[in-house]
């Protein structure tokens, strides 16, 4: 008698159906082994039967179902064999004919040794068990009332086992018994125990999708969101870019040299700059194309911290990138759109804490270390910093921070950074403010990556 424990999780989804096939497939392949190994067993209790326990056995008919239960894993091999090939997977109906003929075998076996009086018949409950694993309740239910009949048979027919000497017949029962229960616990224990650990990480995986799904509707829900805005928006700030610029060359104009609007033209050429800016962000939130040609992150870099220095005047930021990056290929704009987002957040952490004197400090390097190499680019501030509940919340959800943000950007960049095969990491520094940790695959071959 064989069977083995594998099920796959509940749930309607695309992932349910993908882990019942893997599983399903997997059961035949246990099953397989597990029916090999009950073999070797039970040719070693034949052969040890009549010298250990004076037990004579009627050989024939025990080899003959030997024999026809390798045949049929013969059999269950090709079949094995022909799913790998196809890349296909065992259907219930092949499952639960793997197990009729197990239970058909154990009959057969208990049959002609002793039937119901032989301690192995409560070998039928750790098959059903492990057979209530990997096939529906309702084949479950038909195996039990199979199993059940043939227990029942044997109450009346059967071949009765003889003793060289019956004297010793109870005590042979209680060792067949404590065999009975070492054979049980060790599949129960081994399959069963299994079975729970793979319920669990199915479990994980499936709670993982869940997150993951719910986090990219997030996603596309902000998006949608930034591209109405982006729609609306233009239109006000067009209206806004010609006034600013009309007051702008009334102010140059020398013939209103004595007015007060003279006084504003630094201030009405620093608010030109900045709509010219916001156009340019919209514009970008407009382009239907995001993908962007790999570059350097060294050829990349002072580009993108000058016009991050354009858009916050008040604040300062120092970038340092170590040689071995320098060459290292990045895509532009999601890369730009993550450090955006944690430079952003330092230069707000640091104007609340009083020192927003002090410059920021971005540093690039390249981690091999440990497994694949990794792209590491650091924002560090001398900031507030952030309590530990809100770091661990900080990315997966939006959450309201110290300084007044909802926390959307940290999201928005996590989001990011897991499509990119990456991850973001925040951590309090000893002396006071945060490390920004951006992680990301490094591509060593710029050309056969795309956005």
């Amino acid at each position: 008698m064989t069977m083995t424990a594998h099920a796959a999780p509940p749930a309607g989804e695309s992932l349910r159906a993908q882990g019942l096939g893997a599983d399903s497939l997997l059961s035949l392949r246990r099953v397989y082994w597990l029916r090999w190994a009950i073999l070797g067993g039970q040719g070693l209790l034949l052969v040890w039967a009549e010298t250990l326990a004076a037990l004579q056995l009627p050989y024939r008919p025990l080899l003959t179902i030997f024999v026809l239960q390798a045949l049929f894993n013969l059999l269950t091999a090709w079949r094995l064999r022909q799913h790998a090939r196809a890349g296909s997977v065992p259907g219930d109906a092949e499952l639960m004919g793997q197990l009729l003929v197990d239970l058909t075998a154990l009959s057969a076996i208990l049959f002609f040794t002793g039937g119901a009086t032989n301690p192995f018949v409560s070998f039928y409950l750790p098959g059903l068990a492990l057979a209530a694993a990997i096939v529906p309740w309702r084949q479950v239910v038909a195996l039990a009332l199979y199993a059940l009949a043939c227990y029942s048979l044997m109450l009346f027919e059967y071949v009765p086992l003889h003793l060289h000497n019956p004297d010793n017949a109870v005590v042979y029962h209680l060792v067949g018994m404590w065999l009975n229960f070492v054979a049980s616990a060790v599949m129960i224990a081994l399959f069963v125990a299994r079975l729970s650990g793979v319920l669990r990480e199915r479990e994980a995986q499936l709670a993982d999708a869940r997150e993951r799904l719910l986090r990219e509707a997030r996603v596309e829900s902000l998006n949608a969101q930034a591209a109405t805005v982006a729609h609306e928006i233009g239109t006000p700030l067009s209206t806004l870019a010609v006034i600013a610029g009309e007051l702008r060359a009334d102010a140059a104009d020398a013939a209103r040299g004595g007015t007060a609007i003279r006084d504003y033209l630094p201030d009405l050429d620093t608010v030109e700059q900045q709509l010219a800016l916001c156009r340019g962000i919209l514009a970008r939130l407009r382009e239907a194309n995001r993908a962007s040609a790999l570059q350097p992150v060294g050829h990349w870099l002072p580009a993108f911290a000058d016009g991050w220095q354009l858009r916050h005047p008040q604040a300062r930021v120092d970038t340092t990138i170590a040689a071995d990056a320098a060459d290292v290929p990045i895509e532009p704009a999601r890369t730009g759109q993550m450090l955006t987002i944690l430079l952003d957040n330092a230069a707000r952490s640091q104007q609340a804490a009083g020192r927003g004197d002090l410059p920021l400090r971005l540093s690039i390097a390249l981690d091999r270390r440990s497994g694949p190499s990794e792209l590491v680019l650091r924002v560090i501030d001398d900031g507030t910093g952030m309590p530990a509940a809100l770091r661990a919340r900080l990315g997966e959800a939006p959450v309201a921070s110290t300084h007044g943000g909802q926390g959307i950007g940290a999201y928005l960049a996590q989001s990011v950074a897991r499509q990119m095969g990456g991850r973001l990491l925040w951590q309090d520094r000893p002396e006071g403010g945060t490390v920004a940790e951006l992680r990301l695959p490094a591509i060593s071959d710029s050309l056969e990556h795309a956005a």
